[in-house]
């Protein structure tokens, strides 16, 4: 098992020799893609992708261009306006996803309404492993209505709300029945917290 900060020495090693963020957003939500297809299958599924604003939302966006690969029928929600997306590699994927708009069944973007349509899986992609404060009420609103509604639960990297540290609930908190984790294992995730737990590569070798 590992902690935030070592995880986040890790990546910046990474980088150091040479492996851009690019690189490992790209796999991490290529492998979600992959683990979901080899567990539930996604060919004709219908998806709804939880972003928010962070590289978290980032391997979220991935995903979703990943899932279209495996045949699923993609929908992407974000708690805010996407132009706010933090990071230059987040936002070059929702232009990726934007720019597919000649596909049979190109991705729909909802901002700020969660769309009233049953999804056979939902994908928290909204906080991630950095989480350190209680979560603000406009995400809480959006946790309780992700937990509420039906379908298939996944977590990428650790779910919103679990400090991946010490486990704790920082307020409310996602409850999947899958985490795919990165790397390796996050110290505060467990089966009560995370449901199954899944570690994924995101190309970097054991450093």
């Amino acid at each position: 098992m590992i902690s935030v900060k070592k995880m986040r020495e890790i990546e910046h090693k990474a980088k150091e020799i040479g492996i851009p963020e690019g690189i490992m957003m790209e796999n991490a939500g290529a492998n979600v893609a992959r683990v979901l297809n080899e567990k539930i299958g996604l060919k004709g599924k219908k998806v709804l992708v939880f972003c928010g604003t962070g590289n978290n939302a980032g391997d979220g966006l991935v995903f979703a261009r990943h899932s279209l690969i495996h045949g699923a029928k993609v929908d992407v929600y974000f708690i805010k306006d996407p132009e706010i997306l933090r990071s230059e590699t987040t936002r070059r994927n929702f232009g990726i996803l934007g720019n597919l708009k000649s596909l049979k069944n190109p991705v729909k973007f909802y901002v700020e309404k969660i769309p009233r349509i049953k999804y056979d899986i939902l994908v928290d992609a909204l906080l991630g492993t950095g989480l350190k404060d209680v979560v603000s009420e406009e995400y809480v609103k959006v946790i309780k209505k992700f937990n509420s509604m039906e379908g298939y639960k996944v977590s990428i990297d650790c779910p919103s709300g679990v400090n991946s540290d010490n486990g704790k609930v920082m307020g409310s908190a996602i409850r999947p029945d899958m985490t795919i984790t990165f790397y390796e294992r996050k110290k505060g995730l467990n089966s009560g917290n995370s449901g199954e737990i899944i570690t994924a590569d995101i190309g970097i070798p054991k450093i």
